[in-house]
C-alpha cells in the first residue's frame, strides 16, 4: 500500500493481506464489533485505536485517527457533559 494523506477505513479492509478472523485475534477485537466497525457502526476510541495499531502493524505504515477515514467514533457523553459544566462556571 502506498503512502498518502488520508486512507478509507474500507480500502484497508479490501486491501487485508488476511482473514477478519485473524485481524480480531491480532487486535483483540470481538469479531461482530469489528464487523460492526467495518460497516460504520458507531465504536470505542480504544477500540478504533486497537485496530489502528493493527492495521499499522500488517501495512507498515502509521494509521491513527487523523488520517483514516469511516470511523464512526462514539462521543463520550460524560466527558461532554463535564466540559459544558466547566464552560458554565467560568
Amino acid at each position: 500500500m502506498e503512502e498518502q494523506e488520508t486512507y478509507p477505513l474500507e480500502m484497508l479492509f479490501e486491501d487485508l493481506p488476511i482473514s477478519l478472523l485473524e485481524l480480531s485475534k491480532r487486535a483483540n477485537i470481538n469479531e461482530v464489533t469489528l464487523a460492526r466497525v467495518r460497516d460504520g457502526k458507531p465504536t470505542r476510541r480504544a477500540t478504533a485505536n486497537k485496530l489502528l495499531l493493527e492495521f499499522s502493524a500488517i501495512y507498515g505504515l502509521k494509521f491513527n485517527l487523523r488520517n483514516v477515514t469511516g470511523i464512526n467514533v462514539q462521543v463520550n457523553k460524560r466527558m461532554e457533559r463535564k466540559e459544558q459544566k466547566k464552560e458554565a462556571i467560568a
